[in-house]
């Protein structure tokens, strides 16, 4: 750690930042995080418990003079979302993540920095491992495979926390105050194919540079869908060659981050140059219609193979592409957010079949299920079959908050101005832990974190130290 960060406050933030990022974390590949929590914990003679989803939750007493005071929760998940440039060669299995401070921030080497949710994480772990921080009694609950699908939440038992007040610790804008969130639904349409001989060329084609994001936070700025547009590129070729064939697609890697990266494997007869040359002309075209919200390029290459999908599959496959909702679909007008949308995160080709995973979410239940109902719809007409994995409620606004009510006062005592209380479109696992603790008053707090779940996601210094001071402010007066 440099001498500059060595004179922050935060600075065993950081470093239990830096210590949990040497430990590969994505969804799914949480158990040496979770073993790494267990075992601070035992060495610093602390109460933990681990469960079979890899959540674990850690108490302590609170300190002196403070001990009788009702506990307080802090909540934050374990995994990360694993993205990275083209380009860089990392594996999110096995590599840890490197901290590079720059320009008053904290980022990757062209991968995802895992500040969401490990900010969370790190700010808990120095509280607990602190002797001279002043707070009530202490309950941490650190939750697995958030990212795709808050599972870890929908598994914790509710018997083991005792704590009334909550805060969770995953936002991303300092001095905004998170009291209500949508829900949401993962959904899988797979949709069988079948392939036939072509003796055609074959070429790839690469739809790359788009921005990307958080499907919940940015899913209003008409970014570019890299998986919608792959679709849209092989529709503006078919309308120009007769012959053209589909052999392969896939894009992006998250349900729940908006796909900047997708490729394609075709075949036609017609020469490399003129199909070069109608790529170019649907480039222009997407450039156009994103008008400045996104950047793009489409390539071609030749490349191999020898079996497409029959002109059936290539018919059925493109009219799900097409007619699959993307981006917001209603408004809260009286919030002036988005309410419902869906992201068409992934779509990946297999032997006998072709998957689209999507991101659904609303904060209205009955709208969830609409959308949900209509891309069942979908799916069936193109002849398949939809699954549905990690379906968790909306956490719903409550105006009588005193949790709420303690913050806002807390928080003008400190920055001399009022905050943004809002709520998100984007999931949080307040939703699933309010529904499994009812009586939990609940808020979300967090520094200023950009470009999540894309390799430009970074952390703003600055944004973590006045968090942690106002954190800390936040323990010494709560009673």
């Amino acid at each position: 750690m440099n001498e500059f960060l060595n004179t922050l406050k935060s600075k065993d933030v950081i470093y239990f930042f830096e210590q949990i990022n040497k430990i590969p974390r994505g969804s799914g590949n949480e158990a040496a995080v979770s073993q790494y929590l267990v075992d601070f914990a035992k060495q610093r003679g602390l109460l933990v418990y681990r469960d079979e989803a890899n959540n674990v939750i850690i108490k302590k007493d609170g300190t002196k003079g403070k001990e009788a005071l009702a506990p307080v929760l802090l909540q934050g998940h374990v995994d990360m979302v694993c993205e990275k440039r083209e380009d860089v060669v990392h594996d999110f299995t096995k590599d840890p993540i490197k901290l590079i401070f720059e320009n008053g921030y904290i980022h990757a080497d062209g991968t995802t920095l895992g500040a969401d949710d490990g900010i969370a994480v790190a700010m808990a772990l120095a509280v607990l491992d602190s002797s001279d921080i002043p707070h009530p009694p202490l309950e941490a609950l650190f939750t697995t495979d958030e990212e795709v699908g808050m599972l870890g939440a929908a598994a914790f038992d509710p018997k083991l926390i005792s704590a009334k007040r909550m805060i969770n610790i995953d936002s991303e804008m300092e001095g905004v105050f998170t009291v209500g969130c949508a829900g949401g639904v993962k959904t899988h349409s797979i949709i069988p194919i079948k392939r036939v001989e072509s003796k055609n060329k074959a070429y790839k084609a690469i739809l790359s540079g788009l921005r990307g994001g958080h499907s919940g936070i940015e899913i209003h700025t008409e970014r570019g869908n890299a998986n919608k547009l792959i679709f849209r590129l092989y529709d503006i070729l078919r309308s120009n060659i007769d012959d053209l064939e589909l052999a392969f697609v896939q894009g992006g890697a998250k349900d729940n981050a908006i796909p900047r990266y997708a490729e394609m494997i075709i075949t036609t007869s017609v020469p490399a140059d003129e199909l070069a040359e109608l790529a170019k002309a649907a480039e222009k075209t997407f450039l156009n219609e994103l008008d400045g919200k996104d950047t793009l390029s489409v390539s071609i290459q030749p490349c191999e193979t020898k079996f497409v999908f029959d002109s059936d599959s290539a018919k059925r496959l493109t009219a799900f592409a097409a007619l699959c909702p993307n981006g917001v679909q209603t408004n809260n007008l009286k919030l002036g957010m988005p309410e419902s949308s869906n992201n068409l995160g992934v779509v990946k080709t297999g032997e006998d079949r072709v998957e689209f995973i999507c991101a659904l979410r609303s904060s209205v239940a009955s709208l969830k299920g609409m959308h949900l109902g209509a891309l069942k719809k979908l799916t069936e007409i193109c002849g398949g079959t939809l699954n549905t994995m990690g379906d968790y409620p909306a956490w719903e606004y409550k105006s009588d908050s005193p949790l709420c009510e303690f913050f806002v006062k807390e928080f003008k005592a400190v920055y001399g101005k009022d905050p943004v209380v809002e709520t998100v479109h984007a999931g949080l696992e307040c939703g699933l832990i309010g529904e499994k603790l009812p009586d939990m008053d609940m808020i979300s707090i967090g520094p200023n974190l950009l470009d999540i779940h894309t390799p430009d996601e970074r952390a703003e210094i600055a944004s973590i130290e006045r968090v942690w001071n106002f954190l800390l402010h936040i323990l010494e007066k709560i009673n």
